[in-house]
């Protein structure tokens, strides 16, 4: 009785629920007729809504009575608002009208589209890994983008003037506190992390958006994959070692993992290097990658530990003997993420990143310990009112402490610190084809002990279907605790920035052009005795230029073409006057092609890159930084080769022609007899690189490979 009873209760509150919701249906039409596809349609006000199929049908449940406003939002398509009646009594049929021009105009001041989906996009991530020359390394791949300066003996993104420190790298909207790896002198870093782990990588230049901080002259933002598509096993056998990765997918988790080991022993043994290594680079790395969905959400975890060591002697023209040089490294990076869709027009994110590394120096006599941590903890909205309005805020912390122990001396310095920010930006398509984007953001670091305010606002026009321009002018600061000794900062160093950016694309071809004037502030100036002030100023001003052809010019072939101008001079460190720094070259400029030939099953990779003199001083003359080196040149070769489908033969060249290329020169503390002060070039530890890999590829699909990941 009981039981029946209690079935019939719940029987009429089923009813009632489903008496209580209205189904509102319909399609959507092109003026053509034909369906248009992923329309999505919402019920103003609520989180109602749904996307239109093949068919353009849609169809959706609400518990909304009365009037309302129904949005109709879609790529290529201009945002329309119906009003309806519900409950409504039949299917609807709208025709909803398209964006034929392309009338969304872009916000490109400053930043490229380095890998995504956009129109936007110059590269791809089978572009990175396949470009010769960069083996992988996404900051090598960035290095052939306008707007940089190829500083080879350093191997960081030195940004339009400013040096590796005034540029920060991101993964999912979190800070990297370590992003390079730890290298010899006069040797090349890379970058830390794999091209094959992120879906959009987007570079600025300059005038990027608010939610970014602490950087003077642009950022590197990374975004990692969602969900992989199916379980498969990659391996890799490498003449610099080997590699492991896999990827396991159930209904709403995945997990991808990888383990690595390379050596550069059998380069060393096969190629000359002027330096003489006891212990060549040698590491070891494992990433993991796990992601779990959620109904209304995504979360990400991303673990990377990589340990590094090396041991080696390099030349010194005021040592009588070599220097002994030696490290070893053990990196640690922790990032989670998560973003939740409250509803289509408001997304929330919260996300945290740890960073730890411990690096060990011996050099000559001496040993130095040095430790890093950051720890950056974020939280963010973003709220699209509807196609015309787009607010986003959000605030952040980011800590860190650097520890350093010179041993022989017996000395320890320890820097902390502590800084909050918060920061709102506006975008608003206030007529067709013109938007303007307003940020602010607000910084207190407790090691400068002063807040800062930081406007940008950026305007940008599309005359047409083809052509976009946009100005940009914005404020930045940066911390000068990265500046050894410096514990009583008066203020945070500052930078304004001015861009004209122009930015065309017609079928296959792609043409980027822009114009930038940058002025330094409180820039950190000692006089060599470790007196510091904080009255340093400069400017950087320039032209970059980007070509691309994706194939109509020669069938099966690609390439591009960066070049870029910069006028720049610095009063800062310990420079007596103002002068262009030693590590920026006027002209730079790269080519890059790749040739697919069906014929081989192979695609022929070719870079050239060239930089005009960099200053440098010579005591034998009057002047500072007033003579330049010669030119840089070098040539890369690649060559990938696909056996069958899942198994690819890899092959390298870096600087086949030898170049010998000069980075600077060291002169003698004292001069000689004739009172000439004697001088020794600094040159690449090799003229030449090579490497070779075999690439196997274990999957469901029979069609996949590693090509993207090489």
């Amino acid at each position: 009785m009981k039981k029946s009873l209690l079935t019939a209760i719940f029987t009429i509150i089923a009813a009632c629920t489903v008496y209580s919701q209205t189904t509102i249906s319909g399609t959507i039409l092109k003026p053509s007729g034909l369906p248009a596809q992923n329309i999505n349609v919402t019920l103003v006000g609520t989180y109602d809504g749904a996307s239109t199929d093949e068919k353009g049908f849609f169809t959706f449940e609400t518990e909304e009575t009365g009037e309302f406003d129904l949005e109709l939002e879609g790529t290529g398509f201009v945002s329309q608002i119906i009003t309806i009646t519900i409950p409504i009594e039949s299917p609807l049929e709208i025709t909803i009208e398209e964006a034929t021009e392309l009338d969304a105009v872009v916000f490109g001041a400053g930043t490229m589209k380095a890998v995504g989906n956009t129109n936007q996009t110059v590269m791809s991530s089978l572009d990175i890994v396949t470009t010769a020359g960069s083996d992988g390394d996404i900051i090598a791949a960035m290095q052939t983008l306008p707007g940089t300066n190829n500083v080879s003996e350093d191997g960081r993104l030195f940004i339009r003037g400013g040096e590796g420190d005034e540029t920060s790298i991101f993964i999912d909207r979190l800070r990297v506190f370590q992003p390079y790896s730890q290298t010899a002198p006069n040797t090349p870093a890379r970058g830390r992390y794999s091209p094959f782990l992120f879906k959009g990588i987007n570079f600025s230049t300059g005038g990027y958006d608010a939610p970014f901080g602490q950087a003077l002259s642009g950022i590197l933002a990374l975004e990692t994959q969602d969900f992989p598509t199916e379980n498969s096993i990659d391996l890799g056998f490498m003449s610099l070692g080997v590699s492991g990765a896999f990827n396991k997918v159930w209904e709403k988790d995945a997990l991808s993992a990888s383990l690595a080991y390379y050596n550069l022993w059998p380069a060393f043994k096969l190629l000359n290097t002027r330096d003489d290594w006891r212990r060549a680079p040698e590491g070891y790395s494992g990433e993991t990658v796990y992601r779990h969905q959620f109904k209304k959400g995504l979360y990400k975890s991303y673990a990377a530990l990589e340990y590094s060591r090396m041991d080696m002697s390099y030349n010194d023209i005021n040592q009588i003997n070599p220097v002994r040089f030696s490290m070893d490294n053990t990196n640690f990076y922790w990032n989670n993420s998560y973003v939740h869709n409250f509803s289509k027009k408001l997304e929330g994110f919260i996300g945290f990143s740890i960073a730890n590394a411990d690096t060990n120096i011996n050099q000559s006599a001496d040993e130095f310990k040095k430790n890093e941590f950051g720890l950056n903890v974020k939280a963010e909205f973003d709220w699209k009112l509807n196609s015309k309005h787009n607010f986003r805020f959000g605030s952040e912390f980011v800590g860190r402490t650097n520890e350093n122990q010179d041993v022989l001396q017996n000395t320890t310095s320890e820097i902390t610190e502590n800084l909050f920010a918060a920061y709102a930006e506006y975008t608003w398509y206030f007529i067709k084809r013109w938007g303007i984007k307003a940020g602010v953001r607000s910084e207190h670091s407790d090691f400068v002990d002063e807040w800062n305010v930081s406007p940008r606002v950026s305007l940008a026009y599309k005359p047409s279907k083809d052509h976009n321009l946009s100005i940009f002018y914005g404020e930045y600061f940066q911390s000068p605790m990265s500046e050894i000794g410096y514990y009583n900062p008066a203020d945070f160093m500052k930078s304004k920035q001015y861009l004209l950016n122009y930015f065309y694309q017609k079928e296959k071809q792609i043409v980027r052009v822009e114009l930038y004037q940058k002025d330094y502030e409180d820039l950190v100036r000692n006089d060599g005795n470790f007196n510091y002030t904080q009255n340093g100023n400069g400017y950087a001003r320039g032209i970059d230029v980007f070509w691309r052809n994706r194939g109509s010019h020669i069938k099966n072939m690609e390439y591009w073409v960066s070049y870029s101008y910069i006028d720049t001079k610095r009063l800062y460190k310990d420079f007596p006057v103002e002068a262009q720094p030693s590590f920026v070259a006027n002209h730079n400029l790269s080519v890059v092609g790749k040739y697919w030939i069906q014929e081989w099953r192979s695609q022929i990779g070719f870079t050239y890159q060239f930089g005009s003199g960099r200053p440098y001083t010579n005591p034998n003359t009057n002047g500072f930084l007033s003579e330049k080196t010669k030119t840089f040149n070098t040539i890369n070769l690649s060559w990938a080769y696909l056996i069958d489908q899942q198994k690819i033969l890899y092959i390298s060249f870096s600087n086949p022609m030898g170049f010998k290329n000069v980075n600077g020169y060291n002169y003698s503390y004292t001069p000689n007899d004739n009172g000439i002060y004697d001088r020794m070039a600094l040159k690449p530890s090799m003229d030449r690189f090579f490497f070779i890999g075999f690439f196997w590829t274990i999957s469901e699909n029979k069609e996949r490979n590693q090509l993207d990941t090489l």
